[in-house]
């Protein structure tokens, strides 16, 4: 490493174990634990530096390519909304003008991917006022919260560089942005370009479950929902070519879709036949559950294998005890945020499942997606113990 990486690597690091300090109001354990977090975090981007320098990945080809594109052909792909072209252009200072380390690279990514956790920390202080229940809530009589921030998956692909930290990151902005819109405008629209530069389909996933929790918001007035939910539709209409462009999908006939899904699953099944799964003869309902909780044991190839294993145990008996405390009353009574991050899983899960057959994309597809299901789970959880306690 150069003096400037070790310079740049020292800063990161500042910064990320300071990022708690944008907001005042995190209480001294808050603030405790965040800091723990950001050093799991911090190891977890070690790791995953170890393991793509090792066994190679996207992450090292996103960071040597722009030191041999020239920046006009690079500029040029990303007018024509080529997303690798985004990340090009992202790593083009960093890695050809300054010629950081592929590590230091890793560094800032991880960086990046940290202050997403930020914001979902902020975002359940915001809507969970009773602190006491909520760090008390349990899983088979442990605490959940917030120690579930702590499996390793959520960390692993949101901490180096590529596509998968910024989405983490663009996404948990958004929802942050969503529920502070008068204050976080601007981070609201930030996020929202940069999800429809990466992946122009998760953008119209986030505008979808917005609009729908919008509409089913009892506290809201008639014409205020239907102005909302015309402005949701404006929106998808404006993504909508660009997101048919990105998946390659010339329309939404049902014979285009079905041939489209065949083709991508075959392709990605074939693209990594380590860690690919055939799910062409799956049940619908078990394609959901493959993407959601593969791998598990009898799916092991390696460590990264064996660890989400692990941690999709862990969310087999979150989901299962999810389903024990009435989850249907818990999301009548949510904040349409927490309804809105939910609709957003279920509508990525649904559209992944059909289209994913490498347990290698999985992990990375439903990192995005998870976070969003399991503040569901802790405020089902909280819903169901303060009614408790009420009796």
């Amino acid at each position: 490493m150069s003096l400037l990486d070790i310079c740049f690597t020292v800063i990161l690091i500042l910064v990320g174990v300071n990022l708690k300090k944008l907001f005042s109001d995190f209480t001294k354990d808050e603030k405790k634990f965040l800091n723990r977090l950001f050093y799991y975090h911090l190891a977890i981007t070690v790791l995953f530096h170890l393991y793509i320098s090792y066994d190679g990945g996207d992450a090292i080809h996103y960071w040597v390519a722009p030191q041999t594109i020239p920046l006009a052909e690079i500029w040029g792909m990303v007018r024509e909304h080529y997303a690798t072209g985004i990340v090009y252009f992202i790593n083009y200072f960093p890695s050809k003008v300054l010629q950081l380390s592929f590590f230091t690279g890793n560094l800032m990514y991880s960086t990046l991917g940290f202050l997403g956790f930020i914001f979902i920390f902020k975002i359940i202080k915001k809507l969970i006022n009773d602190k006491e229940t909520l760090f008390n809530l349990k899983l088979a009589k442990i605490k959940i919260y917030p120690w579930i921030w702590f499996l390793p998956n959520f960390h692993f692909w949101s901490s180096g560089i590529g596509k998968d930290a910024l989405l983490f990151l663009s996404i948990t902005m958004f929802f942050y942005g969503i529920s502070t819109i008068k204050k976080n405008y601007i981070l609201l629209i930030i996020s929202a370009i940069l999800a429809f530069a990466i992946r122009p389909h998760i953008l119209l996933f986030l505008i979808v479950g917005v609009g729908i929790s919008l509409v089913l918001e009892r506290k809201l007035a008639s014409y205020y929902k239907f102005i909302l939910f015309m402005l949701a539709i404006g929106f998808i209409v404006l993504i909508f070519r660009y997101v048919l462009e990105f998946v390659q999908l010339e329309n939404l006939d049902t014979s285009a879709i079905s041939e489209y899904t065949s083709k991508r699953s075959s392709n990605l099944n074939q693209a990594q036949t380590t860690s690919g799964v055939d799910i062409s003869e799956y049940s619908f309902p078990f394609k959901v559950f493959t993407f959601l909780y593969r791998p598990l044991f009898f799916d092991i190839k390696g460590i990264l294998f064996l660890l989400a294993s692990i941690e999709n145990v862990i969310l087999l008996l979150f989901s299962f005890h999810i389903m024990l405390n009435n989850p249907v009353k818990a999301f009548r009574e949510a904040h349409f945020i927490i309804k809105s991050g939910l609709i957003f899983f279920v509508l990525g899960t649904l559209t992944f499942s059909l289209v994913l057959g490498n347990l290698g994309i999985m992990l990375r597809q439903k990192n995005m997606l998870i976070p969003w299901f399991v503040v569901f789970g802790i405020w089902t959880f909280y819903c169901n113990q303060r009614q408790l306690k009420e009796r």
